[in-house]
């Protein structure tokens, strides 16, 4: 947000923000990159949607993500508005990005509200 370099916990919280929030098809040249979950969210919340939703936030997680190890998922928050509130837990490897999962550190990032936004 400010333009300053971030690295740790908060470039992966910032990473992953990026990776959920761009839908497939918006980078020009990164056409693959991003995930599909912004079609989720417009649907009725049903027990077959959530598992979508949880599953493609744990495949794009994996996919673009190699320093992070999605373990846990929750819903902690819905609005009237379509809002979703998700806590997840998982495992950071601060070397993951050079191939080096040696270092695993347990982690839970706090829950930030998924909305559906634009068309």
């Amino acid at each position: 947000m400010t333009g300053a370099r971030i690295s740790g916990v908060a470039h992966l919280a910032q990473s992953l923000d990026k990776i959920w929030s761009t839908r497939l098809g918006e980078r020009v040249m990164r056409l693959e990159f991003g995930s599909d979950l912004r079609s989720l969210l417009g649907e009725d919340l049903t027990p077959a949607i959530a598992l979508l939703i949880y599953n493609e936030l744990v495949a794009s997680a994996a996919r673009f993500e190699p320093e992070y190890v999605v373990t846990q998922l929750q819903l902690v928050m819905l609005t009237e508005g379509g809002a979703l509130g998700l806590r997840h837990a998982g495992l950071y490897f601060p070397e993951g990005r050079f191939g080096n999962f040696d270092i695993a550190v347990p982690l839970t990032l706090p829950a930030k509200p998924l909305e559906k936004k634009g068309a």
